[in-house]
């Protein structure tokens, strides 16, 4: 009963969001407002770290599937820690690559903290504008979701709901993935890209990207989540908003799953 209530809830609130959202496009009116794009001085450096990282990500991704190997493997709760610290690791190269170690305002490589509030609006937004989508999508792709492709966090858990359990996956799913997968995808790759391709034709190739890296069938859920995701960074020029956005989805996962379900 309490994962329909809050199913309900998430698409009610989804439904809305999107009436807004129309509204505005038919009104002519920029859904969010447009920040002027940021100087970046070091921006060529980090994006090709992160074109090569990611390059390497995805090709490993594409080659299990070809080998037949495609299904999420079986973690323990030690590689769940040690995913946290390697993923820390990436942040902090990432910021130390956008920012000259230091030498470059934060604000000035879409890390800034101003504006606050307005940016954790925008990311609880445009987490409810995903929710309606993705929700669709995983209905519709059903038939090709098992236990054999659940991410192997969401097995864990299933497995394992200890409070030691939950707690490490929620630092790895709801804080360092985020923040690694947005400083990567979004501040480095699509920023890097929209500078010579323009931000529509780098929004739609990195979505791509990002689902690639994830595999199906939760390629295609994602794929909702993540044109708004870039969208938004490209707006706003600001990875709060879109951190945001992307630790309420992972949590909501994993506050499905514990309530008797997943959404991927």
């Amino acid at each position: 009963m309490r994962l329909a209530v809050l199913i309900v809830f998430l698409l009610a609130a989804s439904l809305r969001t999107w009436r807004e959202i129309v509204r505005r496009w038919s009104t002519g009116t920029d859904i969010l407002e447009r920040a002027p794009r940021l100087p970046s001085p070091l921006l060529p450096l980090a994006w090709s770290a992160a074109a090569i990282y990611v390059g390497g990500l995805v090709a490993l991704k594409v080659t299990s599937a070809a080998l037949g190997d495609g299904a999420p493997g079986v973690v323990t709760l030690d590689d769940v820690r040690q995913g946290c610290v390697s993923g820390a690791l990436v942040i902090v190269i990432a910021v130390a690559l956008l920012t000259g170690f230091g030498r470059i305002a934060l604000r000035d490589c879409g890390l800034g903290v101003g504006g606050f509030g307005r940016q954790l609006r925008d990311g609880v937004g445009a987490f409810l504008a995903s929710f309606g989508p993705v929700f669709a999508v995983l209905a519709a792709t059903s038939m090709w979701r098992s236990e054999e492709v659940l991410h192997p966090f969401l097995k864990l858990l299933g497995d394992s709901p200890s409070p030691d359990a939950i707690g490490w996956i929620v630092v790895a799913a709801v804080v360092v993935a985020p923040i690694q997968e947005e400083l990567l995808f979004r501040v480095m790759l699509q920023d890097g890209l929209a500078r010579s391709l323009g931000g529509r034709r780098a929004i739609l190739l990195v979505a791509v990207l990002f689902c690639a890296v994830h595999g199906f069938p939760d390629s295609l859920a994602l794929f909702p989540l993540a044109l708004i995701l870039g969208y938004v960074y490209e707006q706003r020029q600001n990875v709060l908003a879109v951190i945001v956005t992307h630790a309420l989805f992972n949590l909501t996962n994993l506050v499905i799953l514990l309530l008797g379900g997943g959404m991927s």
